[in-house]
């Protein structure tokens, strides 16, 4: 679109001809369109659509050194001196910034150097989930943009477009979160004033898979169908309210049959060992009669007892497949008896759920199970358990009959 430079002077020149209340029109800015604009300076332009800018600022380029890029930015029609002020500003801002406003570096770039020195420092698991979701999600869809082209109306369209693709609800939260984390890594390292990713409007989450915790029948009739291995784990499981990580990682140093109790020291996931999921995760289990029987019923087939072994191995030593042990075992006699497939999060649930329902506080169930919030064992783990609606009705159903069962009342009746 055809363009003619109206002002290109130094912004003090600009200001004090508005000041001095020069003619606005294009006569009157003849003169200091002819002068020589100074460096950090920047010029109207005039244009059909109205007011245009340009000035200069930093920024980083692709292959991340630091230089002054020209910019440019329609303002439509509006007077003079609004324009000049909107010019003012922009340059008050790059000339204030101590760094770059833009970046061109691009988000494979950013993304790589993000999974080299960043990644490494999440759990394994972590790690594992992120590189597979950037590979397989962001890199197709952001990988050449340019980090200062990620705004947070494209990051609201990619919300909607995982929305009208048929992902679910937890599925596109995961994508956002490791979208979140690497643009969070470009505001640190200066590629991004704010993070684009913040303030997206996501769809709510819902739950497709129904929660449900075993009973204490349920749970001693899937036991009992059970072999040694699988029932000592499962069983450890529900009286100890373990992570799988952690009952995976268990070692026989770990247990204290004097002392009745167990100390969580390591995690393992798909054979790496590591500490456990959080600090609060870092603890000592007293272990109930029925989970010290478990243990010595199973020290009796094992062969390898040494200090450092493995709790649960194969015989090589090795840790166990989690997800082997519930599709050989678990499944079937869930299915045998009819229930529910039941996973290592059930067990964990369960345990939640009926230290509720006895009343141990929540603050002490919290410790037992790693977690560094009450609202966690509470929101997360623990369900109702069907008997405990009952007996709540009952009791409450009888306190409030006492009171409204008043002497005269029976009196009336009674006649």
């Amino acid at each position: 679109m055809p363009s003619r430079v109206i002002h290109r002077l130094p912004i003090r020149t600009m200001a004090a001809a508005l000041d001095h209340e020069e003619p606005t029109g294009e006569k009157g800015f003849s003169r200091m369109a002819h002068r020589k604009r100074q460096y950090g300076s920047g010029c109207l332009l005039k244009t059909e659509r109205g007011w245009a800018i340009r000035w200069r600022e930093w920024e980083i380029a692709p292959d991340g050194t630091m230089k002054r890029a020209l910019r440019y930015e329609t303002l439509g029609q509006m007077s003079c001196k609004r324009a000049t002020q909107a010019l003012t500003q922009k340059i008050a801002a790059a000339t204030r910034s101590t760094s770059p406003t833009r970046s061109r570096v691009t988000f494979r770039t950013l993304t790589s150097e993000w999974q080299a020195t960043v990644l490494p420092m999440y759990k394994h698991s972590t790690q594992k989930n992120h590189r597979h979701i950037a590979e397989k999600h962001l890199l197709p869809h952001f990988g050449d943009k340019a980090l200062s082209d990620i705004t947070r109306q494209e990051v609201q369209a990619y919300v909607a477009h995982l929305t009208q693709a048929g992902y679910a609800p937890r599925t596109i939260d995961h994508i956002h979160d490791v979208l979140s984390a690497v643009l969070r890594t470009a505001v640190k390292w200066g590629h991004l004033q704010d993070n684009p990713a913040r303030g997206v409007d996501m769809p709510p989450l819902r739950t497709v898979r129904p929660k449900w915790v075993l009973t204490t029948g349920q749970a001693a009739s899937l036991l009992e169908g059970l072999p040694p291995l699988p029932r000592t784990m499962a069983g450890l499981a529900i009286l100890s309210g373990l992570r799988r990580g952690e009952l995976f990682a268990l070692r026989w140093r770990d247990l204290d049959e004097q002392e009745r109790s167990l100390d969580v020291r390591e995690a393992v996931y798909e054979g790496t060992f590591g500490t456990p999921k959080t600090e609060a995760g870092r603890r000592r289990i007293p272990l109930s009669d029925a989970a010290v029987k478990l243990i010595a019923e199973w020290r009796r087939y094992v062969k390898n007892t040494e200090p450092g072994s493995l709790v649960f191995s194969t015989r090589a030593g090795k840790p166990i497949s989690p997800n082997n042990v519930l599709r050989r075992w678990i499944a079937p006699a869930c299915e045998a008896l009819k229930l529910p497939r039941a996973m290592w999060l059930t067990f964990r649930r369960s345990y939640a759920s009926w230290s509720h329902d006895q009343g141990v506080p929540g603050k002490v169930v919290a410790e037992l199970m790693g977690h560094a919030k009450v609202d966690t064992t509470l929101n997360v783990y623990t369900q109702v358990l069907d008997g405990s609606r009952r007996a709540a009705v009952e009791k409450v159903g009888e306190e409030l009959f006492r009171i409204v069962q008043k002497p005269e009342m029976v009196g009336e009746l009674t006649h």
